[in-house]
This record gives structure tokens, C-alpha cells and sequence, in this order.
């Protein structure tokens, strides 16, 4: 009815209702009544996510080898990351910018880069069986990344689901054994 709206979400969703350039309420889950034309909303996400990857590094031997996991993270400082990326949601509480889905890849860019720092020092059989080392290597290396600092992320969990030599390589190491 003329511009007033609702606005209700969960309690995992962070909200930031700006009128004239300040913020009027913010917190998480909350619901109510505001005037659509003169408002803003920010809506910030979080709960945890799982994001998936695969790269390719090399190791100290100069061999390729193919990384699978799953980050697992969650926004700990909304107003912090609300101030780097854009949440900012139109009247259908779609996300008006790409930012939200380009965390993930962020993210996944930093574990990638601990995970290079690791496999450019071991030799591509050590890299093979040793996806505890290198899991513990990549949380550390997150967890005092300054992106990941500067977005207020927490990050939960890291799993390597495998770690695989290109397939001349593996056919090279079955024959050695």
C-alpha cells in the first residue's frame, strides 16, 4: 500500500535497514514495517556454506596434482562484510549484485593459495598420502589470511575428498609397486 513493506527473515539472516544514509535497525532475524522508496536493505547471510572446489597444483617434483574438497564457512561479522561486498536486496529480497556468490570463490582462492604454499614443498608421493598435513597446512593458512580477516569470516571445517597424479603418473607409480 503505497511503498510500505514487511520485511521479515530468519534468525541466520543479518539485516541493515538504512534510511537516509544511516542505519535505523539492524540485527539478526528481525521483521517489521518500513517505507520502500526511502529505504535500503542489506541482507546478510549467516548461516554456514559449503563451498566445493578442485585445482591442479604442481609439487616439488614438478608433478600435477588434482586437489578435491569442501570449504565449509560462515559470515561471523556481518556489518563488516556488508561493508566490502553489496548485500543490498531489492523489493524481492534478491541480492542486486554478484558479490554474495563471489565469496565462496574467494575464499576457495585463499585455501588455494595455503594449498600451493604446501605442495611446492613435498614431493608429489608425499602430497599423495598426506591430505591430513595439508588440510591442517590450509586451515592455518585461512585462518590468518588478511582477506579472510578483512571480511569477518569464520572458517568452520576444510576436507580434501581426494588428491589424484595425472593419469601417466598414476600408471608410472602402479608400476613402481
Amino acid at each position: 500500500m503505497f511503498g510500505i513493506r514487511f520485511l521479515k527473515v530468519p534468525p541466520t539472516t543479518y539485516v541493515l535497514h538504512y534510511k537516509g544514509g544511516k542505519v535505523r535497525r539492524e540485527g539478526p532475524g528481525l521483521s517489521f514495517f518500513y517505507f520502500g522508496p526511502t529505504s535500503e536493505m542489506v541482507l546478510v547471510p549467516m548461516e554456514s556454506t559449503d563451498v566445493p572446489f578442485v585445482f591442479n597444483e604442481v609439487t616439488a617434483d614438478f608433478q600435477d596434482a588434482t586437489i578435491q574438497g569442501e570449504l565449509t564457512y560462515r559470515i561471523a561479522d556481518a556489518k563488516r562484510v556488508a561493508k566490502i561486498l553489496n548485500y543490498s536486496v531489492d523489493e524481492r529480497q534478491l541480492h542486486r549484485s554478484e558479490d554474495p556468490q563471489k565469496l565462496g570463490e574467494r575464499l576457495v582462492h585463499a585455501a588455494r593459495i595455503g594449498a600451493r604454499a604446501f605442495t611446492q614443498k613435498k614431493l608429489l608421493r608425499e602430497v599423495l598420502v598426506s591430505s591430513d598435513a595439508l588440510i591442517a597446512d590450509t586451515l592455518v593458512s585461512l585462518k590468518n589470511s588478511p582477506a579472510v580477516q578483512m571480511l569477518g569470516i569464520e572458517v568452520l571445517g576444510l576436507s580434501i575428498v581426494s588428491i589424484t597424479p595425472t593419469p601417466e603418473m598414476t600408471k608410472a607409480l602402479q608400476a613402481d609397486a
